[in-house]
């Protein structure tokens, strides 16, 4: 008894710890991936200056350290679990100096709750929990100064460590100096000055309106922080609460009455776990966090996975299409399964461009595995460009040299190869790119590169994504080795409904070398062409299966008699070419939905 009574409280802790790992390692796996795919963690000293040169900049060095280890998520899920476990341990030290009682100790898990659902907002950097961790360490030596120490070493405490940390955390120093004013005020038993709070306080906002006098950014920005959200012009109301709520949680805990333990602790437990359980699976349940999801599965080649996930939850956004249809092509299933799953035109396929940072890398992805590959480079450049706090990207880096190695183009290559190979997890691969470069032998074949030169076309052309099948066009007729340009293609035609051209550009797949079965989807458009112009199947010169000739007559009897008939809205029929050109036609057009960008 006396054993729980004296360690119920780590115990608890590490139970936390344990909960934040398996959030990160399980259903939180791809904002981990999510954060180290826009980034590029270099061991060299200009990297170091680089990051150390704007206010924030060692808590944006130590988070981005930090966050390379993502690429072994579990890893990545480990240091971030520490993380939590640390702040929520620091958050009960500082409460318990203010003599909170230690009833009251789950509470102490709130602010670390309450930050831990902020973060499922996958563009709150980590540098903002490394700042709050490392101030909350300054807190604690802030309250040794303020105990133990004279009014001189106060004073350059505060002279000395305000400045000094807004430099190397940011505006967290805010939250120092907000709790040395609250400190001082509620603690008049032990003497302090109230000249120290107002000093603190005046203190802290002259350094950075000083600073602002030496940065380009505008005050909202220094006040805000620079490093602590991915798009460095907006502070998200959350970021500004979190910091409000660690300067003064330690004196709410403090205000809390005596009360039993064996009411009190279970009561609070319970309210903490089962709120803190239900904000979490709020805040992460996302469009953002689907589309990011989506993405991660891609990256991770998780062909079965995407699908599986498409047949629990039909995808709706141009993104999730595309990276479900890009499955498919991969798993050979693409016109074989195609209207099992929603289709909301040609964006299915090849989304519109736009200018973010995510949507860009699935396309060009799907463009690369086509053997388009200066379309893919172009996707994948703009992708790293667009990102809003200028990082670079250790994953586009490795798609961008390869596209350049594909091409030919080492002198390009082996620059950005040389600088890849200072990072700690694509070094490997740097090193291993760096000797191919100029052996044509080696090159040619590797399994992905050798294919993909066969593939590309290497004469000059016009691209124009409204126009996806004479490019896909020229791909496949460059290489008829090139069967997913051949699905793609009949599948563009298939998705926008124009039968006309899928009628000119079907002969072609006899290159394509299909041997057990011509693809279903294109099956049933071939019966659909033919009954618009035959009144029965005799004659049709098409290699067509009974069962889909069956089905096509109950299509179509069920069409004729009633259009509202439930056997169209289900399977098989509603998983046909023929229900997607004539039931769904009205419905697509009117519910398009576009990718929601992830600002």
């Amino acid at each position: 008894m006396k054993y729980i009574q004296r360690y119920w409280k780590i115990a608890v802790s590490v139970v936390f710890a344990i909960a934040v790992a398996v959030f990160w390692a399980l259903p939180a796996v791809s904002l981990l991936s999510y954060h180290e795919q826009y980034q590029l963690f270099l061991f060299t000293a200009d990297y170091f200056r680089e990051r150390l040169a704007v206010p924030g900049g060692l808590a944006d060095y130590i988070a981005e350290f930090i966050t390379q280890w993502n690429y072994i998520f579990v890893v990545g899920a480990m240091l971030l679990a520490l993380l939590f476990f640390v702040f929520q341990r620091l958050t009960w030290l500082i409460a318990k100096d203010e003599e909170t009682a230690d009833v009251w100790y789950p509470l102490s898990f709130v602010p670390a709750i309450l930050l831990l659902a902020y973060m499922c907002d996958a563009n709150v950097m980590p540098s903002f929990l490394v700042a709050l961790v490392l101030v909350q360490l300054l807190m604690l030596l802030w309250q040794k100064v303020a105990c133990g120490a004279n009014s001189v070493v106060r004073v350059a405490f505060i002279v000395v460590v305000l400045p000094l940390s807004y430099w190397l955390l940011g505006p967290v120093m805010l939250v120092l100096a907000a709790y040395i004013f609250i400190y001082v005020l509620a603690n008049k038993s032990r003497r302090l000055s109230p000249w120290i709070a107002i000093g603190a306080a005046i203190y802290a906002v002259a350094t950075v309106l000083v600073v602002a006098q030496f940065r380009p950014e505008p005050l909202y920005r220094l006040f805000g922080g620079l490093n602590y959200y991915r798009f460095p012009a907006y502070i998200p109301w959350p970021q500004v609460g979190m910091m409000v709520l660690i300067a003064v949680f330690p004196f709410l805990l403090r205000l809390l009455p005596a009360a039993k333990a064996k009411i009190a602790i279970p009561i609070q437990i319970i309210s903490v776990v089962a709120g803190g359980c239900a904000l979490v699976f709020f805040s992460f349940r996302t469009i953002a966090n689907e589309l990011i999801d989506y993405d991660y599965l891609v990256r991770m080649h998780a062909w079965d996975k995407i699908i599986e996930k498409a047949e629990k939850k039909q995808p709706t956004t141009p993104l999730e299409v595309s990276c479900v249809n890009f499955a498919l092509s991969q798993q050979g299933q693409l016109c074989d399964r195609l209207f099992e799953f929603y289709q909301n035109g040609g964006e299915g396929l090849f989304p519109t461009f736009t200018r973010d940072m995510l949507s860009p890398i699935s396309t060009g992805e799907i463009f690369y595995t086509l053997g388009m590959v200066n379309d893919a480079e172009r996707y994948f450049f703009e992708a790293q460009q667009a990102i809003p706090n200028f990082r670079r990207s250790g994953r586009l880096c490795q798609q961008i040299i390869s596209c350049e190695i594909i091409n030919g183009n080492y002198a390009v290559a082996r620059k950005l190869l040389h600088e890849l190979s200072h990072s700690l997890f694509y070094s490997r691969w740097a090193d291993e790119r760096l000797a191919m470069l100029g052996n044509e032998k080696k090159i040619n074949a590797d399994p992905v590169y050798g294919r993909l030169r066969k593939f590309r076309v290497s004469k000059d052309y016009l691209f124009s994504d409204t126009e996806m099948d004479q490019m896909l066009g020229l791909v496949y007729t460059h290489c008829y080795q090139n069967r997913n340009a051949y699905e793609y293609l009949m599948a563009y035609e298939l998705v926008q409904r124009d039968m006309t051209k899928f009628m000119e550009y079907y002969p072609i797949g006899r290159f394509a070398g299909y041997t057990d079965h011509i693809p279903y989807a294109i099956q049933q458009a071939l019966v659909f062409d033919w009954t618009q112009r035959h009144g029965s199947f005799d004659g049709m010169p098409y290699s067509i299966e009974p069962q889909w000739q069956q089905l096509m007559v109950q299509f179509i009897q069920a069409y004729m008699s009633n259009r509202e008939d439930p056997v169209l809205s289900t399977p098989p029929l509603s998983n046909t070419f023929w229900n997607y050109m004539l039931i769904n036609k009205r419905k697509a057009k009117g519910t398009k939905k576009e990718s929601k960008e992830v600002y």
